[in-house]
Formats: C-alpha cells, sequence, structure tokens
C-alpha cells in the first residue's frame, strides 16, 4: 500500500530511529568524565567509553571502585547522566526526511519510551520541541501497551491511516499492529541498542515494513 500523506498520522519514535543512541551514551559517558575530573581532579582519560566497548554491564558501578567511594554514590553518577544536556545531533538525512513529513503529513507526532526529563532534554538538542510528544513516564505506559497509540488516534481523529517507524520487533509495533496501524522498521547497525533479531519474535510483533533509510516509507 502506498502511503498518502495528506491523511496520515507520522508517528516516530526516537531512540535509534531519528538518531543513534550510542551517541547519547557518548555523550553522557564523557559528560561524566568532565564531572569526574572537575569534582575529584581524577582524568579518567575516556575510560568509561572502553568500558563500555569492554560490555561491562554497570559502569557507574564500576567507576565508585575506580575512585574508591562507595558504592551508593552510582546513583548520583547515574543521575548526572540522565540529566546531563546531551551533545547530539540529527543527520543530514534525518534533516530531510523530517522536512519532508512535517510538510507533507497531516500530523506528525513522536512516541517514545523514557524518563521525561531526559527525553525533553534530547529532544531539545536535536531541535524537534515543536513536534507533539508522548513519552512513557509522563503516561505511565510503557510499549508495548496501548494507552498513548489509543490516544493518537483520538486526538488526530480526522486522520484516516496512522503509521509508526520505529525500531525494536520486541516491543514497538504489538500495539499500533492490533490497533491497524501501519509499522515500519527501521533496519540499524550493530550500534543499535535494542537487538534487531527476530528468530524468537512472534509474528503479531513483527512490523509490515522494513526499511533501510527513513525517506523509504514514501514507497511503503
Amino acid at each position: 500500500m502506498v502511503i498518502n500523506p495528506k491523511n496520515t498520522c507520522l508517528v516516530l519514535d526516537l531512540d535509534d530511529t531519528l538518531y543513534k543512541e550510542y551517541d547519547y551514551q557518548t555523550s553522557g559517558l564523557k559528560y561524566i568524565e568532565e564531572q569526574v575530573f572537575k569534582l575529584y581532579n581524577v582524568n579518567l582519560k575516556g575510560q568509561l567509553l572502553r568500558l563500555r566497548e569492554q560490555k561491562v554491564q554497570d559502569i557507574f558501578l564500576e567507576l565508585t571502585k575506580i575512585l574508591n567511594i562507595p558504592p551508593s554514590t552510582k546513583a548520583s553518577f547515574l543521575a548526572m547522566y540522565r540529566y546531563h544536556r546531551p551533545d547530539i545531533k540529527l543527520s543530514t538525512d534525518t534533516k530531510k526526511f523530517l522536512k519532508s513529513v512535517l510538510s507533507d503529513f497531516k500530523q506528525v507526532v513522536i512516541l517514545t519510551d523514557g524518563r521525561a526529563v531526559s527525553q525533553r532534554l534530547k529532544l531539545e538538542s536535536l531541535g524537534l520541541m515543536k513536534i507533539p510528544v508522548f513519552i512513557s513516564e509522563e503516561w505511565n505506559s510503557v510499549k508495548p501497551d496501548n494507552k498513548r497509540f489509543v490516544t493518537i488516534m483520538e486526538k488526530y481523529n480526522t486522520c484516516t491511516q496512522f503509521y509508526y517507524i520505529a525500531d525494536n520487533p520486541s516491543k514497538d509495533f504489538i500495539a499500533p499492529n492490533a490497533l491497524g496501524w501501519h509499522s515500519i522498521c527501521l533496519n540499524g547497525s550493530h550500534y543499535n541498542i535494542h537487538s534487531q533479531n527476530i528468530s524468537r519474535v512472534s509474528k503479531e510483533y513483527l512490523p509490515d515494513h522494513y526499511v533501510n533509510s527513513l525517506n523509504d516509507i514514501y514507497t511503503c
């Protein structure tokens, strides 16, 4: 089915869809290293980034060991990470895509899971604050719960089609699929935070379409 933008509400995921969450992690870990230098006079020289590449499960707990401070201080570093102003940017292709869809589609919305302040700081850094956003913490509803999807259908009820673009087949698409939406998965890379392996994913969770580029949605 070819998408008809003028009658369509296009709903977009945020992390690993409009930008790479890996870049957010990089921004946050660099920020923590800067703060550690200011507060403890310890130059980590990229050690936290190396811990990530080594797939250390709890980087901030490891940081407390490096600094020889109580494990309970991990919570403070985690809060600093979550509420830092991230150094992230939209790619050139994503900027072009957003310019097109904001002009072409009847409605464009962002639906994302995450903490309210953290997600809004991301949106601010990306220049996306003018797009309506439905954040899980603000709705007490995380995917695959359908609460926000239903609300979007009710709020933008003059639209005859609803499309959701996201990246995680394990939770992103089951709710919109059940509501009769068109679902599209953006193929990612090994840098994606969530696996796109669908070998153990039930059929009802799977998207209708896969695309390699956001601009490919026009042919779905």
